[in-house]
């Protein structure tokens, strides 16, 4: 059964001496018990542990406010129990005091995913090139079980477009029902565990690469299970239909060759959605399709041997960076597990949502509390739906 998540205005604001107080005492027992009530303190909202600081802690209401003017909640926690994410040395502040301060007190290593996560994204300020945000219209969290909805039209023949309501007439409404399946949810991730002698002498960064590795090969897996559903629907919505290359040949655009991405009948699949109501914006392929996809623009033309079509396109204004159509853009998402020669046409902002579960990383950070290790989890419980069944279609170019 699903606990009951609590409303996010019942929450206290105080400061950190008062919130966190109770995780830097030298009875490591006791520091252990309040990093564990404040993890649970946390799940029983629904929120990560960054959210709930952020929300939590009030730096003005500290005694010492100046310390904390200008951080947030969260930045004022991390100042409060000495965490920093990177050395400054003019300031006197080493990485080592973060290191010193999980292995000390036990019960900061409730925030011991966050200042990992930090501490990378401050080495590291670069995104994953397969991310799932390239693939969802939007991500929400949830608390149990989420049934998939569907959309009913009162008379399909009044939504092929927008049209005038005469006057007294009845508005066309689609009704959004709930079906009798429910979305698939997935624990995704993986961790570390170090002995506590390993950690007692090493520095924090030293995890950085590890994290890198199971960050990335989290949102790989996410992206994979989002790609999965693209095509092959949710158990609600059917499987995406495929569309040939060749079935766009005629005289002002040749013939096609297999296994060869056209330029001129990618631009008439594109408009063939659009004329049926459900314009791209997005492709989603493999990398050997992103290749392809590159190499529409890369080779010299016919008539001109030296500059290639890209560079002929970049003389008049357009960077490449994706398939103009109108003055709009078809952009490229990335999935290793796309079928070969096929792109995944969709429009982004009706086809995909993701779920999260709340407080599915609430109970990692709780391991990493009650154990004698010091561990690093990141993990996620993620499903995903498809709200609309007919804004994506598969384009073959093997055929």
């Amino acid at each position: 059964m699903a606990s009951i998540i609590h409303p996010l205005t019942s929450i206290q604001r105080v400061a950190p001496e008062e919130l966190l107080g109770g995780l830097r005492v030298d009875n490591a027992h006791n520091s252990r018990d309040a990093g564990q009530k404040l993890l649970s303190e946390a799940a029983k909202y629904g929120l990560a542990m960054r959210d709930y600081l952020r929300l939590a802690i009030d730096p003005s209401k500290s005694n010492e406010k100046d310390k904390y003017e200008g951080l947030n909640g969260y930045e004022a926690a991390l100042a409060y129990l000495q965490l920093p994410l990177n050395d400054d040395f003019d300031g006197g502040i080493v990485l080592d005091l973060a290191s010193d301060t999980f292995n000390t007190y036990p019960g900061t290593r409730a925030l011991f995913p966050e200042v990992v996560d930090d501490l990378v994204q401050w080495k590291y300020r670069q995104d994953n090139i397969e991310n799932v945000g390239a693939l969802v219209a939007s991500s929400r969290t949830i608390n149990g079980t989420e049934l998939i909805t569907t959309v009913v039209d009162d008379k399909p023949g009044d939504y092929q477009g927008t049209g005038v309501i005469a006057e007294m007439a009845n508005i066309p409404v689609r009704s959004i029902r709930t079906s009798d399946h429910s979305v698939k949810m997935y624990k995704i991730g993986g961790g570390y565990r170090t002995s506590y002698e390993f950690s007692r002498r090493a520095r924090l960064d030293l995890l950085t690469p590890y994290a890198n590795r199971i960050a990335r090969e989290l949102e790989m897996s996410k992206v994979g299970h989002a790609t999965n559903l693209l095509i092959n629907g949710d158990g609600v919505q059917a499987a995406a239909p495929v569309v040939n290359q060749s079935a766009f040949n005629g005289v002002n655009i040749g013939n096609s060759t297999n296994s060869q991405l056209s330029y001129k009948h990618l631009l008439k699949w594109f408009v063939a959605r659009a004329k049926a109501g459900v314009p791209l914006d997005t492709v989603v392929g493999n990398w050997d399709a992103y290749v392809d996809w590159l190499l529409m623009f890369a080779l010299p033309i016919s008539d001109n041997r030296d500059r290639t079509a890209a560079e002929n396109l970049a003389r008049s204004g357009f960077q490449i960076g994706g398939v103009p159509i109108l003055n709009g853009q078809v952009n490229f998402a990335l999935s290793s597990t796309a079928a070969n020669t096929q792109l995944i046409g969709m429009t982004k902002g009706e086809t995909l949502e993701e779920l999260k579960e709340a407080g599915s990383m609430i109970q990692e950070a709780d391991r990493a509390v009650g154990n004698q290790t010091v561990s690093y989890y990141k993990t996620e419980v993620t499903g995903y739906r498809l709200v609309f069944g007919d804004t994506r279609e598969i384009f073959n170019y093997a055929a």
